[in-house]
Parts: C-alpha cells; sequence; structure tokens
C-alpha cells in the first residue's frame, strides 16, 4: 500500500510528519510520488491564521473529490481546534489532533472517524523520534511540545497544549543516530524551545542539553537553536555560545512580535522592548557578528501609525538580518480576538511589505559587514542553476561553484 503525506505549517509538523512516514516505511507501506498513486493521504494540518485553515480544508476536500477511493487521516493543530470541520466531510477516515499522532498508524483500524483528544491543556509528551533528517543534511530535534505563555494573539496553548518536555536520553539517543546516518547540522526545536527542561530533573534545562550535546561525534557536526525567547536567554546560555562557536551556530532567533510597548502589553509578552534590546546588547558583547533574526506581527488590534513606526525603527536599531513578517489574523479562543481597535487587512499587508524591504536592507548591511571574514557553509543542494546552495553558520545563504559535488559538506567562504 501507497501512502501520502501533505504537511502544512511550522517545522514541528514537517518533524512529526517525518516520523510518520519513517515508521510507515517501517511497516512495508511504500511512499507514493505523485498523489494519484497514494491509497492513504495523511493531512497534517496548521491552525496559526485563517489562511492557513482555509488551505488546509480546501486541501482534505480536494483530495476527497479527486481521490476517493483513497483512505484521508486528518491530523494536527486545525482538527485539534475544528474536528467537525473535517468530521463532517464522508471522504474522511479518521481526524485525530495533536495527541495520537504517535500512533496513527493504529488508528486507521478504529472504527469511528473521531479520535480528537479535546484536553489539549493535559496532553503528555509524545515520543516520536527519526533517524534520517531534512534532507539527509539537516536534521530537526523536537526536544519541547505545547506552550503556556498565553500570548493574546496565539491560539497554540488550544492546540499544541500545556508545555511538555522530553527526557534527555531520548535526545541524545536521537542525535546520535542522526550524525550517525550522515546529518551535518542538528536543528534543536519546539513550540517554546527555551521552556525545555528534563521532566525527571527541573534543573536541567537548554543549557545543560546543548552542553551534553557538544561531543556526540568524532566527526564535524554543527547545532542550531530554532528559536528562543529573549526572556529565557540567561547569562550561562550566551557564554555556552560564545566559547562554542566551532558547533554552536551564532545565529539567533529571537520572536519581537511589536517594537511598541504599548501593543507588547496588549499582545502580553513576557519582556519589555529595554530588556530585550538589553539581551541582544550581551550576546553582541560577547559573540562578535553575531546574526538576529526575529518574527514581527503587523496590524494587531490598536497598532497605529506610531505603533507601526515603533516597531519599525526598534527592528533597523537592532539590525535584525531576517525579518519574518506575518499580518495578524484573528484567531478563536483567544483574548486578541475579543479586542476592537481593527485594523484594515490591507494596512497589515503593507506593514508587512515594509518590514520585508527593510529585512533585504539589514540583510545587506549585515553581509557588508563581514566582508573579507570568512563563514563556513554546509552544502544542502545543487540547484537548478548549477551552484551548489547552503546556509553559513549565521544563517546566511550562499551559491557555491564546484567541478564535482559538494553536498553534504562544509565549505569554508571568504565574502568579498
Amino acid at each position: 500500500m501507497k501512502f501520502k503525506i501533505i504537511t502544512f505549517g511550522c517545522k514541528v509538523n514537517s518533524y512529526e510528519s517525518e516520523s510518520l512516514k519513517e515508521r510507515l516505511l517501517e511497516e512495508g507501506y511504500q511512499e507514493a510520488k505523485k498523489e494519484e498513486d497514494a491509497d492513504y493521504f495523511f493531512v497534517n494540518t496548521c491552525a496559526v491564521t485563517n489562511e492557513a485553515e482555509k488551505k488546509d480544508l480546501k486541501k482534505v476536500r480536494s483530495l476527497g473529490r479527486n481521490y476517493p477511493s483513497a483512505r484521508i487521516v486528518v491530523m494536527g493543530c486545525s482538527s485539534q481546534l475544528h474536528k467537525e470541520r473535517y468530521t463532517s466531510l464522508p471522504q474522511v477516515d479518521v481526524v485525530i489532533g495533536n495527541s495520537k499522532k504517535g500512533m496513527v498508524e493504529q488508528c486507521l483500524e478504529s472504527k469511528t472517524n473521531d479520535l480528537v483528544d479535546l484536553d489539549s491543556r493535559h496532553f503528555h509528551y509524545e515520543d516520536t523520534p527519526t533517524k534520517f533528517g531534512e534532507k539527509n543534511v539537516r536534521g530537526y530535534i523536537k526536544v519541547q511540545d505545547g506552550c503556556d505563555n498565553f500570548c493574546s494573539y496565539c491560539v497554540v496553548p488550544f492546540t499544541r497544549g500545556n508545555s511538555r518536555s522530553r527526557k534527555r536520553e531520548s535526545i541524545l539517543q536521537e542525535a546520535k543516530d542522526l550524525l550517525a546516518s550522515g546529518i551535518k547540522e542538528l536543528i534543536i526545536g519546539g513550540i517554546d524551545t527555551g521552556s525545555y527542561h528534563d521532566p525527571e530533573d527541573k534543573s536541567y534545562d537548554l543549557t545543560h542539553l546543548l552542553r551534553d550535546m557538544l561531543s556526540l561525534s568524532n566527526k564535524p557536526y554543527r547545532i542550531r537553536v530554532s528559536s528562543i525567547e529573549a526572556s529565557q536567554i540567561s547569562e550561562e546560555y550566551i557564554d555556552l555560545f560564545a566559547s562554542h562557536q566551532d558547533i554552536l551556530c551564532p545565529h539567533f532567533h529571537m520572536p519581537l512580535q511589536s517594537g511598541s510597548e504599548t501593543i507588547l502589553k496588549k499582545m502580553n509578552r513576557k519582556y519589555t522592548l529595554e530588556e530585550f534590546e538589553s539581551k541582544v546588547n550581551q550576546i553582541k558583547a560577547k559573540i562578535k557578528d553575531a546574526a538576529f533574526s526575529c518574527d514581527v506581527i503587523t496590524g494587531f488590534p490598536g497598532e497605529g501609525e506610531k505603533e507601526f513606526e515603533d516597531t519599525y525603527q526598534f527592528c533597523k536599531k537592532i539590525g535584525f538580518m531576517r525579518i519574518h513578517a506575518f499580518p495578524y489574523s484573528e484567531r478563536p479562543f483567544t483574548a486578541a480576538g475579543r479586542m476592537k481597535d481593527s485594523v484594515p487587512v490591507y494596512l497589515r499587508q503593507a506593514r508587512v511589505r515594509e518590514l520585508i524591504k527593510l529585512s533585504d536592507e539589514n540583510e545587506k548591511a549585515y553581509r557588508k559587514q563581514l566582508k573579507g571574514k570568512e563563514v563556513t557553509v554546509l552544502i544542502e543542494e545543487k540547484n537548478k542553476s548549477g551552484l551548489y546552495e547552503g546556509y553559513s553558520e549565521n544563517y546566511l545563504r550562499f551559491d557555491v561553484s564546484a567541478d564535482k559535488s559538494i553536498v553534504g559538506q562544509f565549505y569554508r567562504l571568504k565574502i568579498d
């Protein structure tokens, strides 16, 4: 029997889909190269925005319409949030949410299509390790799931549930397996990665975990943390990165969301702009040429021209070399969804475009700052132009010309 997995949303969803794929292959299923060849479809959904949920539902409906004889399993955040949208579709065989992802195969035998556990705030951690990783070069490792922060715009605490962490032994074993399979970069992530602690030892946090990951193999490899909140970065964390820049990538993705103190308070974020900037300056003082990126939401309720200008100027001041800007999207169950002073959608989108333009300018300035210096690029693939492409330790993308394949290799490059 052949299967096809369709994944929407974040890296955690991609990781869980990869785990499902590996388990299905081990059980004798085959991965279909084309949709028309599939006997089973697994759709891993996203609910971070209204637009994301529209894409989820559109895809599920089109699969049911185009392949009526195939079995369809829907899982993830959208089905956790709005299960009735999928259970009402006669073409859908099984609907689960964000629990039972580690036993999707067994769910195929269920006599009911509704297997969504509605008590998301009391989920247990489901360990679903992988062995091969992304592109056989980079391997994502999920160390934590869920969130307890309840930012006023975010539906994740209601879809992903309570914050819960994975045992260190399981994480370290997966890391060793990935490195043994040829992975060269380990990406440490989760829904709220910085809140990680060993469930059996609360004192063992993300810094301890990274320290234990520094000597997993004699072959060259490096470690990247996908994202961490400014409020979760300790002095010990910074010192660890400063003293191991050969392995720990000096790239810090720190979600900002807004550069306006007024909006940050309405968002229920856990820091002030002064605290955020202070953390950035602490990192810069110990790690020269550290790279910074962030997430920003535009058009949050009450964001006027002044509040957006404050955000723009703060992003310019920090010098984020990459800004992931998103227009605000009203979400059910959230405090922001009940707020007044809604910003027109066209303004939200226009402000996104302004921040993307600033992001491009900041990246050019950051590259100029590195002129004459060397970076290490992990080559991921050969592109359509015949060049080899990959990312440096500070997450800059480069194209490299070579006479023979250098995929999977670390390539030293001087920036001119």
